[in-house]
């Protein structure tokens, strides 16, 4: 696998850097809320002795514009079918490396589009960031160096977004001393071959799940013993350091697969077949337990026992794509146990350089996780949940932070009610009910803005 990577809406073309550690708690929940799509190259053994450059992307939802389906039209769009989008990605690949500004341009060996047309059903699917549009473009190359740039348009735009023009170095699988390595979503027995459908989220695999990964053991001796490593990795470019060993597994026979070949499979969603039979090349197919890895960035490699240099080394994040905005800044998530924690609590958790707060933190979280044995802590997630629920629906112009509304803080702490219910008395001042299975909250109108004041509660 080449180097990855995965853009905003904004920044098409610019890889995600690390959030400022200066920073306001409403400045991230609007950086948590840039849509993304995500872009990944991979190389796959080709035909006549070639190498198989393959994009693949997905588009999510609230990354797409849509518009409402008109009531007569001519698409073949599905009966439920509310609202639409088109979608057209175009790659053009370039001999040689860059040029530099000024000298005559080099010839395009490749042009290939991706076009599709997208629909939901209503208006809520079209801000999701679950649901998606997602496909590949491949070419065959010979080994060498190229270039390439992409062209987004959407809604059949007339200006197309173009990336930065990418490096890219194509190589002759059969000679290449290190491995490949795929990240991937699920596995499917079919008849003589193995459908890998690929992650398909750049380097990024969903935090708390576990996973799969493919890697072609270049050189395979039978008999040997294979390892693979997890190392923690920072998450700097170009910057190889790696931190401590997280995890070793010794492979198993039955996960490896000699004499076997991939490539592209004809699916929805962009896939692998592995197939065995007399090809040149060795997989190892091999489960990975990403429901024990922490939120953090991480290098994978695989090596011969008995040897320290890697056969086959890959990058990953696991990617919690829904983490609360909080979570992105250590500062702000201990300002935020104000709601359930003490002001002594709060001060001591505050003491000490960056490495002790974060211990400290994580063991308040630990003492009240729900399920002590995975890294994914539940109830610390809800609770970030809430508050950027309740600052995003309780907040007004009287009082932009909803969180700390009195309707904001008693939703913190006690989740949604049960129902709600508006009371209008005549000549009076509008109040609003919350009732939960054992109290209820009596919140009444200050300025008919939205700000409710707590008054009482039953």
């Amino acid at each position: 696998m080449q180097k990855s990577f995965f853009v905003f809406l904004l920044l098409f073309g610019i890889s995600v850097s690390a959030f400022a550690q200066r920073i306001s708690y409403p400045q991230l929940v609007q950086r948590t809320e840039r849509p993304t799509f995500f872009i990944d190259d991979l190389s796959l053994p080709g035909e006549n002795g070639k190498t198989n450059l393959v994009f693949t992307f997905r588009f999510n939802n609230n990354f797409i514009p849509f518009r409402k389906l008109p009531v007569q039209h001519t698409f073949n769009a599905p009966e439920d079918a509310g609202f639409y989008s088109t979608l057209r990605l175009n790659t053009e690949i370039f001999e040689g490396k860059l040029k530099r500004r000024g000298e005559p341009a080099v010839n395009s060996v490749s042009r290939d589009v991706w076009a599709d047309t997208v629909y939901t059903s209503t208006f809520e699917e079209t801000q999701s960031a679950d649901q998606y549009a997602s496909g590949v473009l491949s070419v065959n190359l010979d080994p060498g160096n190229y270039h390439y740039i992409f062209q987004l348009s959407m809604l059949q735009e007339k200006n197309e977004r173009s990336t930065q023009r990418r490096n890219i170095k194509i190589e002759n699988l059969r000679e290449k001393e290190t491995g490949e390595v795929y990240l991937l979503k699920k596995v499917e027995n079919r008849d003589i071959e193995l459908n890998l459908q690929l992650m398909n989220m750049a380097d990024n695999v969903p935090f708390g799940d576990d996973f799969t990964t493919l890697i072609r053991i270049p050189e395979y001796e039978e008999g040997a013993e294979y390892q693979l490593k997890i190392n923690r990795a920072r998450e700097v470019r170009d910057d190889t350091t790696t931190g401590a060993e997280i995890y070793t597994y010794s492979l198993k026979p039955a996960e490896i697969h000699a004499q076997s070949t991939v490539k592209l499979a004809s699916s929805e969603e962009p896939s692998l077949s592995l197939t065995k039979g007399n090809h040149p090349y060795t997989y190892a197919l091999v489960s990975v337990p990403g429901s024990t890895l922490e939120n953090a960035f991480y290098q994978m490699t695989l090596h011969k026992n008995g040897s320290e240099d890697a056969l086959a080394t890959g990058y990953f994040r696991s990617y919690w794509p829904d983490m609360p905005a909080s979570l992105y800044n250590l500062n702000i998530a201990i300002e935020h146990l104000k709601f359930i924690a003490s002001e002594k609590q709060i001060e001591q958790i505050d003491k000490g350089n960056r490495k002790e707060k974060e211990e400290k933190f994580r063991a308040f979280w630990g003492q009240r996780d729900p399920t002590p044995n995975t890294v994914y802590n539940e109830l610390m997630a809800e609770y970030y949940r809430r508050i950027d629920y309740a600052f995003k629906e309780f907040g007004s112009q009287e009082n932009p932070m909803g969180h700390e509304s009195d309707q904001g803080e008693v939703y913190i702490k006690f989740g949604p009610p049960n129902s709600k219910e508006r009371v209008f008395p005549p000549g009076g001042t509008t109040r609003e009910v919350w009732k939960y299975p054992n109290r209820s909250f009596v919140f009444e109108a200050t300025t008919g803005f939205g700000d409710f004041k707590l008054v009482g509660t039953k």
